[in-house]
């Protein structure tokens, strides 16, 4: 009886075990295409406080950038393109999930743009790389 009884114990350990890998491998393939890494701490902003970044800012590339809110989330697009959405790190400072950075500058006049070529129809020069500094202007 004790035989019997350390045999399906470890039986169902082992069952346990194996069925536990088939489902944390099954949830990491379908899981892992959905996830989106945003690194750095999230900053939460004051309720009125994106509304004075609001805008269209005119590139330095001669595109027109758009920032909009709805409800508590942010979005960015040029021209036609998909919006692209932004998270708050800091006061006046954003950034995609891609790693395009935007941060505001004299009360939201200007923005310093790192990573423009990371938004869809962003026009960037050959030769850019993720650290080129893009400036914009209401």
């Amino acid at each position: 009886m004790k035989a019997s009884f350390s045999r399906t114990l470890a039986l169902g350990s082992a069952a346990l075990v194996l069925g536990l890998s088939c489902l944390s491998a099954s949830a990491l393939e379908i899981g892992e295409q959905d996830k989106v890494q945003i690194s750095g701490k999230v900053y939460k902003l004051a309720p009125q406080e994106f509304s004075q970044y609001g805008n269209r800012y005119q590139l330095d590339t001669g595109d027109t950038l758009l920032l909009r809110q709805q409800v508590n989330r942010y979005f960015t697009k040029i021209k036609d393109q998909p919006e692209v959405e932004l998270f708050g790190r800091a006061p006046g400072v954003f950034e995609t999930a891609s790693g395009t950075r935007i941060e505001f500058r004299n009360d939201g006049d200007v923005i310093a743009i790192t990573g423009l070529n990371n938004i869809p129809g962003a026009i960037t020069k050959a030769g850019e790389t993720a650290s080129t500094v893009h400036f914009a202007g209401r």
